[in-house]
Formats: structure tokens, C-alpha cells, sequence
């Protein structure tokens, strides 16, 4: 089977030739997959050379059109062969038959500031920011005491990241926190253990997850915009920074916010595998007893994984959150602070995408399979760089500023 690829405004047109029957249906139906993975969801079927269709090809075809389905794309066949079409109507199918081609329109409008090739804007709320509620701001290595441990209730417009327990005790809090993330009052957490999986609270019905915090950095309100994102010509990834200087940017503040899912094409990060709480006052582990503290990625990890990342950025040089930054050399003068969740890829719709039911879609899915804290590695030699992402979205807000320190 041959396919061939002609684009039509938003369509791509693809024209196939041959059989599409069990020698080919998996190379079909992985040919289309990948399309979608790379952001092409409005697709057409050029049937008109394709010779044969048996009900392994018709399962191939209906993948594809619930994929497309998951990501309110189109699928169509278009001048299919009578014998094509006739295979087509009688499994049921009629409805992806086209007559002629359909017009070309834009998915979603997007903002008239001017957009790079690779990046698309969208205006969600044009005066909405998030405000700092909490930044608790223990450090290594002072010992933990009762004043160490806030508690912090996190609904639906809560927005965090930090070291904590779910625990509510603050005796076992010491000895079982670990990295956390908050996104729309939905926590996952990552208990402080090598090759634990995370774990989450669900803000449903009545219920209001509620952490005992040592160190975190929490805000409520909702994102001003969206940045849609792919790799520019050339290049395989966006990587953190760009996306950490858009916001900034696009916001037009000196302190952002920043919520990314997307495909990751690799990940450079540590985990937290020892509570802060088993520490000796002021005695700071070193190399290697390190490594009984926090994992390292020794490489970039969890490429063609979805990343669910919830971070904070600034080009102050001191403010009321300064202390919880650190210095991202990949994005000279700026300083942040990410979380990542980690789960399986599933593909995102194009355009505009509401922020809580495009992460519920993810929460409610297969669980996260790890949180990171996500590190810039510039080391001279053998450094990973930073994080970086295929393809997604990323939604951001500037952050008004209060002294909240405890």
C-alpha cells in the first residue's frame, strides 16, 4: 500500500493505494496514529485508488475514527470505489463517505498579537491572575518542628506545588513528606520512597483535599491564556525555557504561572525518596550519602510520556517567593520552581482546550506514574539541559505578589 499526504487548509488529505486488508491494516492504522500524535486531526481518506477493504481494514478505519473522535477532530473517505463504498455502507460506516471535499476553516481564533510559526496564542480571561495564599518556606537542612508544618486546603481554584503530606498528624507528616503538585484543587503527591508510585486527591463532591505542608508555594484564581505549542522547523522540542519566557512575556508581569501538558521528549528531574523530617539538624547530606535523599535522572526519562507540569517563574531578583526559586541556566536572569506528573499518552484536541477537563481527562485515566521536581542540568560535562516537550499546551498567569511567608 502507498499513501501519499496533500494538505487542504486545517484537512490533510491522504490518498491511499492498494489493499487495506490484514497484511496492511496495522501499518494503516499506525501511519494515521502517528498523524494524530503530531497534531493532525482533521484527516481525509483519498479512496479512489484503493483497490480492496476487508473487515481487518474496516477495524483499522474505525480506530482511527475514534481517535479522532477523543479529540473532536473529522474523519471522512473521500471518492471511494464502488466496491470500497459498498463495504463501507454495509458495516454501518456510511456517514464517513464524502461527497466533495469540505472547506477549509480555522480551528479556534486566536489573539492578534503576534505569534511565532510554532506557538499560537488564545486569550482566556483577560484580567485574571493567581494570587499567593501560602509559601511556606522551610529549607534544607533545618531541623523540623511543630511551627515547620502548615495545613493548607486546596479547592478548586488552588493552584500549588511544594513538599508535604496527606497525613494530617503533624508527628507523621515528619516522617512522610514528599514532592506534591496542585492543579484546580486536584493534588497528586509522591510519597518519599525510591520506585513508589504517586499518589492523588480528588476534589469530588463535598470533599476538599488538605496537605500538611513544609515547603509550598500556593496561589488561587485562574490562567489568563494558552499557548498551543509544537516544535519549530529544525527542531525536535520546545523546551522549558521558551515556554517559561512566553509566559512571562504574554503576561506582561515579572512573576508567572505556568501549567503545561503536553508529549515530553525527555525529562530532567529529581525525586524526593527520604522525608526532610529524618534529617539531623544541620546536617546536610553529602556526596554520596546524597543519594539515600534524592534520585537523580541520569538521563533524559519519560520520552513520549505526558507530562503534567504546574510551575512558578520570575525575573526579580528578590521578592516574596525568591527564596523557593532557583536559577534556571537555560533562561539567563530568570529563576523557577516545576513539578511534573507523569502518565501515558493520550492525544490533546487542537485549539482552544478548557484547563480542569483536559486534566480530569488525564486524573481520571490511568494513574500518574511519577512526579519529578524538575532540575535545569548545566554541568559542563554530561549535562542533560532541561526538560523538554514535543507538542501541547501550555496555560499561564501572572502572579500578584503578598508577604505571606511563614
Amino acid at each position: 500500500m502507498q499513501l501519499n499526504e496533500k494538505i487542504s487548509g486545517k484537512y490533510l488529505i491522504i490518498k491511499s493505494k492498494g489493499r487495506l486488508d490484514a497484511n496492511w491494516s496495522e501499518y494503516f492504522n499506525d501511519y494515521f496514529l502517528d498523524l494524530i500524535r503530531q497534531g493532525k486531526h482533521y484527516l481525509i481518506v483519498d479512496a479512489a485508488e484503493m483497490e480492496f477493504l476487508s473487515s481487518a481494514g474496516i477495524r483499522s478505519l474505525v480506530r482511527i475514527a475514534k481517535e479522532l473522535q477523543k479529540v473532536k477532530g473529522s474523519f471522512g473517505i473521500f471518492q471511494a470505489t464502488e466496491f470500497v463504498a459498498k463495504t463501507i455502507e454495509m458495516t454501518g460506516f456510511k456517514s464517513w463517505l464524502l461527497e466533495t471535499l469540505p472547506e477549509s476553516e480555522l480551528a479556534g481564533v486566536a489573539s492578534e498579537r503576534p505569534q511565532k510559526p510554532h506557538l499560537t496564542y488564545y486569550e482566556i480571561q483577560a484580567d485574571s491572575a493567581l494570587e499567593l495564599t501560602s509559601a511556606a518556606n522551610w529549607k534544607f537542612p533545618e531541623k523540623l518542628n511543630e511551627q515547620s508544618v502548615d495545613r493548607i486546603r486546596f479547592d478548586a481554584a488552588s493552584f500549588a506545588l511544594g513538599i508535604g503530606s496527606p497525613d494530617d498528624q503533624t508527628a507523621d507528616t515528619f516522617g512522610s513528606a514528599g514532592e506534591f503538585l496542585v492543579v484546580g484543587g486536584q493534588v497528586i503527591f509522591q510519597p518519599p520512597e525510591l520506585k513508589s508510585k504517586p499518589d492523588f486527591l480528588l476534589s469530588e463532591g463535598d470533599f476538599v483535599p488538605e496537605l500538611n505542608v513544609l515547603q509550598a508555594l500556593a496561589f488561587a484564581g485562574a490562567m489568563r491564556g494558552l499557548i498551543r505549542f509544537n516544535p519549530p522547523e529544525g527542531a525536535t522540542k520546545v523546551g522549558l525555557s521558551e515556554l517559561a519566557h512566553e509566559a512571562l512575556q504574554l503576561s506582561g508581569a515579572s512573576t508567572a504561572a505556568l501549567l503545561i501538558l503536553a508529549e515530553t521528549d525527555g525529562l530532567v528531574g529529581a525525586q524526593l525518596i527520604n522525608s526532610p523530617g529524618n534529617l539531623n539538624e544541620n546536617e546536610w547530606p553529602e556526596f554520596p550519602q546524597i543519594r539515600e535523599w534524592l534520585a537523580f535522572s541520569g538521563e533524559r526519562v519519560f520520552a513520549a510520556k505526558q507530562v503534567l507540569v504546574f510551575g512558578v517563574v520570575s525575573k526579580e531578583d528578590e521578592n516574596p517567593i525568591t527564596s523557593l526559586l532557583h536559577p534556571l541556566p537555560s533562561s539567563e536572569g530568570l529563576k523557577g520552581h516545576f513539578h511534573g506528573a507523569v502518565f501515558p499518552y493520550q492525544p490533546l484536541q487542537n485549539g482552544v482546550i478548557e484547563l480542569k477537563q483536559s486534566v480530569m481527562k488525564f486524573l481520571n485515566g490511568p494513574p500518574p506514574q511519577a512526579l519529578l521536581h524538575l532540575i535545569d542540568d548545566n554541568r559542563a560535562a554530561g549535562g542533560l539541559g532541561e526538560s523538554g516537550f514535543v507538542r501541547g499546551a501550555c496555560w499561564f498567569s501572572p502572579i500578584k505578589l503578598r508577604e505571606v511567608i511563614s
